[in-house]
C-alpha cells in the first residue's frame, strides 16, 4: 500500500496550498495521487489540480472519480492559493521510435513550455520534475544508444530551463533523476525488466531474459522516493532551494539474479530461466550515485525498502492487474 508517513501525511493536512500534479495518469502520477488521498481525505477533490493530455476522468481509492483536464488549462486554474508543481508529462523513451526524431523533440518541448508557463506564476512556491538517469547519456560521450541520447537531452533541457526559473523566483526546485524505480502503478509490463520478469514468473514461467550480457540494476520504491520528495518540498530549511539527485538502491543486482530473486519472493521456484549465452560485450550498468540520496534518506529517517519487498510490492499490483492470484 502507497501511503506517506504520518507525520508527513498530518503536514501536508496542515498546508493550504494546492497540489498540480501533470502526467497524472502516468506511474508516478497515480501513485503520488494514491498516497495525497490517503493523506488528505475527502479535501483531496479541492486540493488537487490534474492535468493530462486530454480532458477525461480518473478513478481512485474507494472509487472517488476525479476530472482530469487538459495541460494547457492548468494555468487557467491556480487560483490564488500557493501551488506546488509535480511535473510527469513527458512522452517516454519508449515513443522515440514511433515518430520522427524531430516530431519527438518538438512535442515534448511543447509540453515544456506549457509547464514554464505554470512554474513561471505567482503561486507556485514549489517544483518537482521527473528527471532520469538519462540525462548522463547526453552529458557523456559514451551514449548507450541514440533514443536514450534524445532523451537524456530533453530532460537535461527541463533540468535547467525549471531550475533556472525556480533559482530566479527563490522557488523550491527537486529533480530526482530516475534509473530503475519498483512499485504500484508501473505501467508498460513488456518495457521494464522488473515488471517483465514478474509477469512471466506469475504466468508459471519460462522466464525470458534478452540479454546476452551482464545487466546491472539498482531498484528504488516508488513510495519512498514520492516520500522522500514531500519532505523535501516540506523542510523550511534555508539551504534547500534545489536539489538534483541521483534514484539507487541499497544492492545492485545483476539481471540474472534478479530473475532468480523474482522467483524466490514469489515462491515460483520451479520457474525456468532462459537466456542467450553471455558474449564479450561490456557490461550494461544503469545505476544512479547513491551517496546524496543516502544521506537526504537519513536526513528525513526514510528507511528504503529492501529489493525483495519491492519485488513483493510491485508483483501484488501487476497480479491484481492481470487478474492473477
Amino acid at each position: 500500500m502507497l501511503t506517506f508517513t504520518p507525520t508527513t501525511a498530518s503536514a501536508l493536512r496542515e498546508e493550504d496550498r494546492r497540489l498540480l500534479i501533470t502526467g497524472v495518469t502516468g506511474w508516478l502520477g497515480r501513485a503520488l495521487l494514491e498516497m495525497l488521498s490517503r493523506a488528505l481525505g475527502p479535501e483531496l477533490a479541492e486540493r488537487v489540480i490534474l492535468c493530462g493530455s486530454r480532458a477525461q476522468s480518473i478513478t481512485i481509492l474507494q472509487g472517488q472519480i476525479l476530472p482530469v483536464v487538459p495541460l494547457s488549462e492548468g494555468l487557467a486554474l491556480l487560483g490564488d492559493q500557493p501551488v506546488w508543481v509535480f511535473h510527469f508529462a513527458f512522452l517516454t523513451k519508449d515513443r522515440v521510435g514511433c515518430m520522427s526524431e524531430q516530431d519527438y523533440i518538438n512535442r515534448n518541448r511543447d509540453i515544456s513550455d506549457m509547464v514554464v508557463d505554470i512554474v513561471s506564476s505567482a503561486q507556485v512556491d514549489g517544483v518537482m520534475l521527473e528527471s532520469s538517469g538519462a540525462v548522463y547519456d547526453y552529458l557523456s560521450s559514451a551514449h548507450r544508444d541514440r533514443d536514450a541520447n534524445v532523451y537524456g537531452m530533453l530532460k537535461a533541457e527541463d533540468e535547467k530551463r525549471y531550475g533556472d526559473i525556480c533559482a530566479d523566483r527563490g522557488v523550491r526546485f527537486i529533480a530526482p533523476r530516475i534509473f530503475n524505480i519498483s512499485g504500484p502503478h508501473i505501467n508498460k509490463f513488456d518495457g521494464y525488466a522488473l515488471s517483465a520478469i514478474i509477469v512471466d514468473a506469475l504466468r508459471g514461467g519460462p522466464i525470458r531474459l534478452r540479454a546476452s550480457r551482464h545487466v546491472y540494476r539498482s531498484y528504488f520504491y516508488i513510495g519512498d522516493l514520492l516520500e522522500l520528495a514531500m519532505c523535501r518540498l516540506l523542510d523550511r530549511g534555508p539551504d534547500l532551494f534545489a536539489s538534483t539527485f541521483d534514484t539507487a538502491g541499497d544492492e545492485m543486482v545483476e539481471i540474472g539474479e534478479l530473475a532468480l530473486r523474482v522467483c524466490q519472493v514469489l515462491n515460483r521456484p520451479g520457474a525456468l530461466v532462459i537466456r542467450p549465452e553471455l558474449d564479450s560485450s561490456p557490461d550494461d550498468r544503469y545505476a544512479g550515485n547513491p551517496s546524496t540520496i543516502r544521506t537526504m534518506l537519513h536526513q528525513y529517517g526514510i528507511e528504503p525498502l529492501p529489493l525483495d519487498r519491492q519485488i513483493s510490492a510491485t508483483a501484488n499490483f501487476i497480479a491484481k492487474s492481470l487478474g492473477a492470484e
